[in-house]
This record gives C-alpha cells, structure tokens and sequence, in this order.
C-alpha cells in the first residue's frame, strides 16, 4: 500500500534522530506495571535522558526509572533507522541479563509489521536482523564484551556492580565506533570505578556527560504505590500524615519537592529495610547515592556540609600556572595525580601522612599534607606508582613544603619507601615509634606501624578534630572516602569496592601535627 505524501513527511521527520522520542513513542509498546501492553509513552526523565544524549553518558540514578526500558527502544531505533548497526545491552548478572532479553524481545515483537525487520536468529539472546543490524544482551562475566564487533550503541546496566570494571570498559570502548552512543548507568555502590567516572564528569574532568535521577523528580512509575502506601498509613494511624510529623530529614525532603504521600511510602520502605538501604536505592543527592550499608565513622551530616562547602565556595586546587618553583618531578604529575591548596609559606611548619601501595593498580599510594593550624595544603594519589618511585616524591613534595615532619605507615610499600628515605635521599624529619626489642630494651623506628588498636587511635583523633571543626579539608575525595568508612564487626575500613587510603593518609598526617618535635637537618 502506497504511503500518502503526508505519511511519507511525517515518517522522514520520525526518522531524523531529534525526534527519537517521537519515534519511540510512535512505534513501540511496552509492558506496564499493571501487566498490561501499552504504547511507550516516556516520563519527563526519560525524556530528558534521551534529548540530552551525547557519544558518552554516565547515570546516577534512584531504582526503577525506567532507564534500561528506554536504553532498549533506543537500540530497537537504532537498528532499524541505520541498518548494519551493532547493539550491546550488557548486565551486571544473569539473571539481569534474561530479564533484558525479554523487555527486548517483548519491545521489538510489539513494532508494526511493515517496520520490524525480519529475524535471522532471535534466541540466544541475540536479535539478528536481515538488514545486517544485530542487538546482543551479555552479562559482564570474566569474558571479552565486544568479541571484534564495531559497536553503535552500548548500554552497560548496574555498573557500579560490576567485577573488573575497568577491564570491561576499556574492550568496550576499544570497540566503540565513530558517532556511536556509550551509556553507563547504575545505581551507586560505594566508592569505585562508577563513583569516579560520575564525579569526574561532573566535575569536568573527562569526557562522559552526567545525569542524576532521585526519587522525588522521578516518581511518575510509582505512583499506585504512593496511595497504596497512604492507604496502609491511615489504616494503621487513623489519620494522614502531616508537616508537624515529620522529622528533619523528611522536612529536607518535603522542602526538594516530596509529596506527603512520598514521604509515606519511604518510610513504609525504610520499616522493612533500612534508612541506609533507602540512601542507596533511593538518593535524593548524587552525594547521599554513595553513603551506604554500614555504621559510619564520620558524622554523615557533618561530611556532607563539609562537601557543600566545597561547592559554595567553589574550592578548587590553584592553577599550575599560579605555581612558580614547583619541582619538575612534582610538576609531571600536578594536576592529575598532585594536588595543592596552599603554596608554602616560608618558616612554616608542615606535616605529611603517607599511605603506600605496591602500585599494582588496586589500591592507592596517598600523600596529605596539613599546615600547623589543619588546614589541608596538598593532596597526592596514584594507583600505578611503586615504592621506590614513591620514595622520591614524598622527598620531593617534603622538601616543597619546608621539610615537612613526614609520618609513612610501614605495611605494604612503606618499609622500602622509608628505608629509600632515610638512606638514599637522607630525608630526616620523619616520625618515629617506640618498640621493645627481644630483651625487652626499648628502641625507636622510623615510620608507623598500624594495628587494631593505633589504628582506633588515630581514627578517633581525626574524627575529633573534623567534627570539632580545628581542621579543614578541602579535598572532595578524602570526602567521599570518609562517607564510605565504617567500623563492622570491630573492625574499620571502606566499605567493600571502596578505598580507605586518604583517610588512612590524613590520619597519618594528623599523627605528624600532633608530634612536638621537628627533626633538623
């Protein structure tokens, strides 16, 4: 049957890739939450998801938006609208994996006749067309992603959970072809690659674009549940819920936007779970995404005005051309792994705390360095360097900072990075610690040694001096670090996925500031 002329400009205006929305809604159905068949009518963040798309896309975002949903019509598009093209879908498990080859396959069976394209296969969860266009949904196991494909469209689902993060990324972008889409979604989970990815796009600092979804905006899918919840509420109370009822967080809530009847629903939800469950699955703030399961160390309350502060005063390290006599060695990594917040000031006292790594690319090698007062000065991080290396740049950034009083622990890489120290740089002014040795004699060690108890120790100090506001800190990771840090089951760490080492660091350093002596030489 012959289009008409004004079906023919309405389907090329459908076909242009602004009006992906229109497309998607024109032509797709999708399964509601009712179980039944309905056109694919988009919420406003969905919407404003697929309008602000660029080639790399990184999404924070609370549970059950419908995000993967509308990734999906828009790999079905892209399969129809460019033929040839090459889709993978890929899940954080299995069971994720089959539950998006059915939303696949349930989307692309709902398409008009005369647009679905024939199948060549359609089982292992694979679509393939006989326009040469294919969508593959995989789950991030141990194996290769993209297996030599050119890909058109990625979607990398529950991210932020995934085993060898880093691996997988860096196959699937080896294999991303010229103006392909790449989306990395997920909801948080602790401090790791997802967690840096997000922030550093937020932050400018690489090429992804961010979205963050809370639950409050993106509440159109919920709503059944909403007045089932205020139902629930009246049954048992006998009366709504009210402004004078609410405690200060959920009038935090109220005044971002929570309806009453969100604010019952969350707390029927926090009754069979937990208030840091809730935090996770259902941020209201990226920042509040990452504070997670566990009993925490900082006061949350106080690191999150200590990360407002940051933005308010729009705090960043100074620019490298304000910086004049900054060594050449320190000069090669400012910027991407040094940091500094204040130059030196001549007669100063300084104090550095050094967490090592084997600089293997798991676990960071950390410098802090604070003034007299606890302001943080100078901040060092890098996962790829090795103990020796890390010798010469903490001698370089001690004798930057007026031959700062330098405090390393000794585990992992710190022995050999002490002893290079001490022997090779003849850097003096290093903290010591009291042992005894066989005989019971006492002797003194350079370093620090860190155990269950010192460890509690110099924790708490720091905790003391952060929550009592007599030190300031100006790095947004040690920040982000110290929401994830807990103490379970009697023992203190990140969360697992996560990373300690700045806050080891700072504690390190806040053991040099409160030494009495300095080490001349």
């Amino acid at each position: 049957m012959a289009l008409s002329k004004e079906n023919a400009k309405k389907l090329k205006w459908l076909w242009q890739d602004e009006n992906k929305i229109d497309w998607i809604q024109s032509f797709i159905k999708i399964v509601d939450k009712e179980g039944k068949t309905v056109p694919f009518i988009l919420t406003d963040e969905q919407k404003q998801f697929v309008e602000g798309l660029e080639a790399e896309n990184i999404v924070n975002k609370s549970r059950q938006l419908g995000l993967s949903s509308v990734s999906i019509a828009l790999a079905i598009r892209q399969c129809i609208v460019y033929p040839n093209s090459c889709c993978l879908l890929v899940s954080h498990d299995q069971k994720s994996c089959n539950a998006v080859f059915d939303k696949l396959k349930q989307q692309f069976n709902s398409l008009p006749k005369w647009l679905k394209p024939e199948t060549v296969a359609n089982n292992r969860q694979e679509i393939k067309m006989v326009n040469g266009s294919k969508i593959t949904c995989v789950c991030a196991g141990n194996k290769e992603l993209s297996r030599g494909d050119t890909l058109q469209f990625v979607h990398l689902s529950e991210f932020a959970f995934w085993k060898n993060p880093e691996k997988h990324l860096n196959s699937i972008t080896q294999a991303i072809g010229t103006g392909a889409t790449l989306i990395i979604e997920s909801t948080a989970n602790g401090v790791n690659l997802f967690h840096d990815l997000y922030f550093g796009a937020k932050n400018k600092e690489n090429s992804f674009k961010c979205y963050f979804f809370n639950w409050i905006n993106g509440g159109t899918l919920f709503k059944k549940k909403y007045k089932e919840a205020v139902q629930r509420y009246k049954a048992i109370h006998g009366k709504d819920l009210s402004e004078n009822d609410l405690d200060d967080e959920e009038l935090e809530l109220h005044k971002l936007g929570a309806s009453m009847e969100q604010l019952i629903w969350r707390r029927m939800i926090i009754s069979k779970t937990s208030l840091e469950q809730f935090h996770q699955e259902y941020p209201s703030t990226d920042i509040e995404a990452f504070l997670i399961s566990g009993s925490s160390v900082f006061d949350s309350k106080r690191v999150n005005e200590a990360l407002s502060a940051l933005k308010i005063n729009k705090t960043k390290y100074i620019d490298k051309k304000n910086i004049t006599d900054l060594p050449s060695l320190l000069k090669q990594h400012y910027g991407k792994s040094f940091f500094m917040y204040k130059i030196p000031k001549a007669g100063e006292k300084y104090y550095i705390g050094a967490d090592l790594s084997e600089g293997l690319g798991q676990d960071y090698s950390v410098i802090e360095v604070l003034d007299k007062n606890g302001l943080q000065v100078a901040e060092f991080y890098n996962n790829k360097i090795k103990p020796y290396q890390m010798a010469e740049i903490i001698n370089s950034i001690g004798l930057y900072y007026n031959k700062a009083l330098v405090c390393i622990e000794k585990a992992s890489g710190g022995h050999s990075v002490i002893e290079r120290l001490r022997h090779e740089f003849k850097y003096m002014n290093m903290v010591k610690y009291k042992s005894y040795d066989e005989f019971n004699r006492p002797k003194y060690e350079v370093g620090f040694d860190t155990n269950t108890k010192t460890k509690s120790l110099i924790i708490n100090d720091f905790i003391e001096l952060f929550e009592k506001r007599l030190m300031v800190i100006n790095s947004e990771r040690l920040l982000q670090e110290m929401q994830v840090f807990v103490a379970e089951n009697g023992k203190m760490g990140a969360i697992s996925g996560s990373h300690d080492d700045s806050v080891m660091a700072m504690a390190l350093a806040i053991v040099a500031m409160k030494q009495k002596y300095h080490y001349k030489w």
